[in-house]
């Protein structure tokens, strides 16, 4: 099954039996994929000369529901803007993750588990068909740890999932330490296929650091 980048970055982020979140700032991380799926189908790229600011190239439907939707939200906001804007803006909307599982849902990968506690209730996503994340975490490992030539979309999710502790809750930590060289080649971007969307995965990634500093400030305070 083929998967976007949004969709992968989903399941790495939940815990398969439960269907519990994992992970730390996934909403910047799944809006930050999302940017970076729509600059791969050329829906977006950068404002030439200006390499942090992001401009409408194509309004056309991609055919994905999520990444319409994140497009639609682009839109709205306006062409030109600050790639760290759109991945703010994007994250902050409270049903940016229900979104993308549910079409994971209807795919059959996964299944809404609703919980609750006193006046508090949420939604889980168990996995249904296991296949699809073995699947993924199996292809991510072998070019992590064997070498295997990576596609854009291989980039952006690894660099993603690393910044987000992902990484260490699906692959083994031993791999992950004997493996750092590749590793930051990979998140870095100097691998040719990741060099397109670089800079979105600059600008995420700073996103996540001033989201997790504000969140650090707030909790001490």
């Amino acid at each position: 099954m083929l998967l976007t980048i949004p969709e992968s970055l989903l399941l790495l982020s939940r815990k398969n039996e439960t269907g519990e979140k994992q992970g730390s700032f996934v909403e910047y991380a799944l809006a930050g994929a999302a940017i970076a799926d729509l600059m791969l189908r050329g829906r977006l790229e950068p404002v030439p000369d200006k390499p942090k600011k992001m401009q409408l190239r194509d309004e056309t439907s991609t055919g994905d529901r999520f990444l319409d939707r994140c497009l639609d939200a682009i839109q709205t906001i306006g062409s030109g803007k600050d790639i760290s804007r759109y991945v703010s803006k994007l994250a902050s909307k409270s049903q940016l993750m229900r979104e993308q599982a549910a079409s994971l849902v209807d795919r059959g990968v996964l299944r809404e588990k609703e919980r609750s506690f006193l006046v508090f209730s949420w939604t889980n996503y168990p996995e249904v068909d296991g296949s699809v994340e073995e699947n993924l975490v199996a292809h991510l490992a072998r070019v992590m740890f064997k070498g295997q030539e990576p596609s854009a979309e291989d980039c952006v999710a690894i660099a993603l999932a690393e910044k987000t502790g992902l990484l260490t809750r699906n692959f083994d930590k031993k791999l992950l330490r004997e493996h750092k060289a590749r590793l930051k080649e990979i998140k870095e971007g100097s691998l040719e296929p990741a060099k397109a969307t670089l800079k979105a995965i600059d600008a995420v990634l700073v996103a996540i650091i001033a989201a997790s500093t504000v969140t650090t400030a707030a909790t001490a305070s």
